[in-house]
């Protein structure tokens, strides 16, 4: 996971993929200003739509119409070796309406799925109702949770290093996730997995570096 937010501004642009129920429409941009979310509409106007200091990652869902990003609320405390804290946050582009998914906690001796430290790198599946997000569930892995934009529980998914959506093709909707995994009697590796939204195995995919474009590339 990465350290708290370092200020220097990063582009994030989410595609869109289409399906016969959805109806296709231009996709602005999300960036980080000084840790504010900037918001870049398809005809090149731009606004901030926050102004906090410690907003970051933000990710644009497939419809265009909402943003999720993280807030710091506490930096790395190095002197108990514990995780930043952030939120995890949802903003809707037509009334500007900010609203906390997640709250982030310090931290502790919980299980691995049950740890809300360090939120981040939160990513919209194909429908733009549900939010991916990952946190620092233990030493060797991270783990990916799930929530709602309309509110509600969060819940864990599976362990996981990088996380990405299949947004077209035969696995439309599953995960794609570096797993580190321990191989029997031979040390461990760390191959992208296919997963189903509830976290369960479909296969392993490998150590490829277009693993996600292979995958939606397979078509029923």
């Amino acid at each position: 996971m990465k350290p708290a937010f370092s200020g220097i501004a990063a582009l994030c642009c989410v595609a869109f993929a289409s399906r016969a129920s959805w109806a296709a429409a231009p996709l602005g941009a999300v960036a980080v200003q000084e840790g504010n979310i900037v918001y870049t509409a398809p005809g090149g106007a731009t606004e901030a739509l926050t102004e906090t200091g410690a907003d970051d990652a933000p990710a644009l869902s497939p419809t265009g119409d909402t943003i999720a990003f993280t807030r710091l609320t506490r930096g790395v405390d190095e002197a108990h070796d514990s995780p930043a804290v952030r939120d995890l946050w949802v903003i809707h582009l037509k009334d500007h309406k900010a609203i906390r998914l997640v709250t982030g906690k310090p931290q502790g001796n919980e299980k691995p799925e049950r740890v809300l430290a360090d939120i981040d790198q939160p990513i919209f599946s194909p429908d733009g109702a549900t939010v991916y997000f990952l946190t620092a569930a233990s030493a060797s892995s991270a783990a990916v949770h799930a929530v709602s934009t309309a509110g509600g529980p969060q819940r864990y998914v599976t362990d996981g290093n990088m996380l990405s959506v299949v947004n077209k093709g035969k696995y439309l909707g599953s995960l794609l996730v570096a797993q580190h995994r321990v191989m029997s009697g031979h040390g461990s590796w760390d191959p992208e997995v296919l997963v189903s939204p509830a976290g369960k195995t479909i296969k392993v995919v490998g150590e490829d570096a277009n693993a996600l474009g292979s995958v939606e590339s397979e078509r029923n």
